[in-house]
């Protein structure tokens, strides 16, 4: 259910390409304009957009700051404070993306006094927050009463107590403002619906209930819909292959590094959790057997 409060946010990301890049995808789902989806284009059965996004709120008038930081510093930041900004405009929630560790270190000392309900701090690259400096950071957010999340991939996000969303590592012991950024946005781990033929054996249309944050999750659904395949019959692809297709073209921007706390790269885990989120609705097993085919046959 759609939060009725009008809850403002702010982003801070860092300075490389790549970060820049994922910010920009994650809000761009956010504000959700004709330019950011191009899904129908590369279907098999070439169609015009099907219009998929055009139930979603655009959030622009929500995000009250959109701001890089982290340009031109020193290696070592002793007082992260003077390369923050001097004035930062009242929000509920701050997403930080990608920022120099220093800088990170500092937020809580920062934001202790500016009435923010909670800060989401993704980690889409092993190299960008040490798992020492993770616990370090959600410890002085939490004395500063300030709630904190750290999904692994952002994707992970999630309502429910599991591997990816542990309180103490992930998730600050008060995290019910977590929650209502989760419901109000309506991004984090995927849940999706679908509508089936009559006879089950073809997906005829998708719905997205909460997104992964960059979107990727219409585009992944649009892939499986059974009018865009020719006779509707999708060939020799598996539901787990064309699943990780459409994941790898999207395409998903995380990391393909080893992560040493997941054992395996944060691009798997993201095309993990979209792929269970599609198998769990369409009543499959989670981990895909020799005996288990596509749905569209």
């Amino acid at each position: 259910m759609m939060s009725a409060k009008n809850y403002k946010l702010g982003v801070f990301y860092g300075t490389t390409p790549e970060t820049e890049m994922l910010t920009q995808k994650f809000v761009g789902n956010l504000i959700n304009t004709e330019e950011f989806c191009k899904a129908c284009e590369v279907l098999e059965q070439k169609v015009k957009c099907d219009n998929c996004r055009e139930h979603l709120k655009s959030f622009a008038n929500t995000i009250y700051f959109y701001e890089k930081i982290g340009e031109n510093i020193p290696d070592f930041i002793e007082e992260p404070e003077e390369y923050l900004p001097a004035n930062l405009p009242p929000v509920d929630f701050v997403l930080v993306v990608g920022i120099h560790q220093d800088l990170l270190s500092g937020l809580p000392d920062y934001l202790k006094d500016k009435n923010v309900k909670a800060v989401i701090v993704p980690i889409e690259d092993p190299k960008w927050i040490p798992a020492g400096l993770q616990v370090q950071v959600l410890k002085e957010f939490e004395k500063n009463g300030i709630q904190a999340a750290f999904p692994k991939p952002f994707c992970a996000l999630s309502k429910e107590y599991n591997e990816y969303n542990k309180v103490g590592f992930h998730l600050t012991e008060d995290h019910n403002f977590v929650y209502e950024f989760i419901d109000f946005f309506k991004i984090g781990e995927p849940i999706i619906s679908f509508l089936l033929s009559k006879d089950g054996e073809s997906i005829e249309d998708t719905c997205v209930l909460q997104s992964a944050p960059c979107g990727s999750s219409y585009y992944i659904c649009q892939q499986l819909k059974a009018k865009y395949f020719k006779n509707g019959k999708s060939g020799e692809t598996s539901l787990n292959e064309k699943i990780s297709k459409a994941h790898h073209a999207y395409p998903c921007n995380a990391s393909m590094d080893q992560d040493s706390i997941l054992k395996d790269s944060i691009l798997h885990v993201g095309g993990y959790l979209i792929r269970n989120a599609i198998r769990r609705e369409l009543n499959l097993e989670e981990q895909e057997g020799e005996k288990l085919v596509y749905v569209i046959k």
